[in-house]
């Protein structure tokens, strides 16, 4: 008899746990930018023990979202201008990669699934919360759709610098503008439209840019 082949994802380890929330602290800002934390006040703050809490701390410093400073503590990152710019250099080309793999790759379902991500994003029009709680949402699905781990893991650690700007910068940022931004290009993919879709992610990055272009 067949075994039935379960669909679901793998739980978290501790270690995947204990980066989710540490970076989700970071992109809120409750890990301020700027301020010098001790490695025992993100276990308190996480509560999943030192060794998971260490694991994640080694991946945000390898992504340069905390930096270790000897007999100092912990640095959280602060927020630069140019460090922004050249994130999205960066991000801007791994995202038409990821963008063109997803309209080419995609199973229905998941065509399906990012159709409907873009409707809600159209109701999230005036709620920063729930556009970046789509945001997160979209990434995800896009990742799987385009079906390449690597590509995967060298835009994570950019996607979430972009993150914490525009958590920084909520107040600025025209909401519409991004949200226009990640529907279009969300319908395209969904239509297998490629070329459209990569044009329309470079649109997306365009909003974060001129946003930091404002902040400079």
């Amino acid at each position: 008899m067949n075994e039935k082949v379960s669909n679901s994802p793998a739980p978290l380890s501790l270690a995947e746990q204990a980066y989710d929330m540490l970076e989700n602290r970071l992109v809120t800002l409750e890990l301020a930018p700027g301020s010098i934390i001790s490695e025992g006040t993100l276990i308190d703050l996480v509560g999943l023990g030192r060794t998971p809490v260490r694991e994640a701390m080694q991946r945000l410093a390898y992504q340069d979202l905390i930096r270790v400073m000897p007999r100092k503590g912990l640095l959280i990152v602060p927020i630069e201008q140019a460090d922004l710019l050249q994130v999205l250099e960066v991000r801007k080309r791994l995202e038409r990669l990821i963008v063109r793999l997803a309209a080419l790759n995609a199973r229905d379902e998941q065509r399906s699934g990012l159709s409907a991500i873009a409707r809600a994003l159209t109701i999230s029009h005036d709620s920063f919360e729930d556009f970046l709680d789509l945001d997160r949402e979209m990434d995800t699905l896009l990742d799987a759709s385009a079906d390449n781990p690597y590509a995967a893991a060298a835009v994570a650690p950019l996607r979430t610098h972009c993150r914490r700007f525009w958590f920084a910068n909520r107040n600025q940022l025209r909401l519409s503008d991004a949200i226009a931004a990640h529907s279009t290009m969300l319908r395209l993919i969904s239509r297998r439209d490629y070329k459209g879709a990569q044009k329309a992610s470079d649109g997306v990055i365009a909003v974060i840019e001129r946003l930091v272009a404002g902040n400079g």
